[in-house]
């Protein structure tokens, strides 16, 4: 298969299973999961996965102090900083409008995979970006009441450093190996949210055996999620990828649409068919100057 279209195919999996996450999340919180409990856990378990993955296969770790540094920075900081923004900015505006700002994100990548990368900036790029953008409003654009300042900031904060996140891996990916960098990515990661529940005492492992199966479910999908999200980004672009992530929602919503029973309007099927088409436009016409340059 061609390295382009393998490597779409990789960002629609993430893209699947991120979305299933939230679903997933909801029975572990029933079973009183805490959300700092299940991000370490979550980690946590996926490094020690990968980490299992690699000894297994026998391949080795050869990292300096500065490729360690690289790792800690994009997991420990970087990404731990989306995840604090992004969920916080939930919990202070509606979840839709923290949405919408969050899938601001491709724009960034677009323009940081430019200034940074060269990265050409195509008609169908914009067309692709501005064609989903539009399909989240109607997926999610219904109530927004609540216009917090700092609600608002906070979810854009989640989008750019999701983006900083997005094209840093793509450099880290230039000098550690695939797996390597998704097992250190995951161990950072887990250790800043082992710290940060510990300081603020919201860690809690007293819940129910159930909820065990709902976290390693979780952990699975976090494992092939990052992966494949990497391995997208080294096949195709940090933009193509973000463009074909915007898929991510509807797996969201048709999860929800089935387990719990919620109302998918017309305008909702409208949305999702905008989306859907401005993939499209990603998944089947190359840009051979970005296959070039990566």
């Amino acid at each position: 298969m061609d390295p382009y279209y393998k490597g779409a195919m990789f960002a629609l999996f993430s893209a699947a299973g991120f979305g299933m996450t939230p679903v997933l999340a909801v029975f572990a919180y029933d079973g009183g999961v805490s959300v700092y409990s299940l991000l370490f856990l979550r980690f946590m378990m996926a490094a020690l996965v990968l980490f299992s993955y690699i000894f297994i296969n026998k391949n080795e770790i050869d990292l300096d102090l500065s490729d360690h540094l690289k790792l800690f920075v994009q997991g420990g900081i970087i990404y731990s900083v989306f995840s604090i923004c992004y969920f916080s900015a939930i919990s202070v505006i509606s979840p839709s409008l923290a949405v919408l700002l969050f899938y601001t994100y491709p724009i960034i990548v677009a323009l940081l995979s430019f200034l940074v990368n060269g990265e050409k900036i195509t008609k169908r790029i914009i067309f692709s970006i501005i064609v989903s953008f539009a399909g989240l409003i109607m997926l999610f654009g219904e109530n927004f009441n609540n216009l917090n300042k700092i609600g608002i900031l906070l979810a854009l904060g989640a989008s750019i450093s999701y983006s900083v996140y997005a094209i840093y891996g793509r450099h880290i990916l230039n000098t550690i190996p695939l797996s390597v960098t998704t097992a250190y990515i995951c161990f950072f990661a887990a250790f800043t949210f082992l710290a940060a529940g510990l300081y603020q005492n919201k860690l809690n492992f007293s819940f129910t055996p159930v909820s065990w199966i709902y976290v390693g479910l979780i952990t699975l999908i976090t494992v092939g999620g990052f992966l494949s999200f990497f391995a997208g980004i080294k096949l195709t672009s940090p933009t193509i990828v973000s463009i074909l992530g915007m898929t991510e929602p509807i797996m969201t919503i048709i999860l929800s649409f089935i387990i719990f029973s919620e109302q998918f309007t017309i305008i909702q099927m409208m949305g999702v068919g905008l989306v859907l088409t401005a993939s499209t436009q990603v998944l089947f016409k190359k840009n051979k100057k970005i296959l070039k340059k990566y």
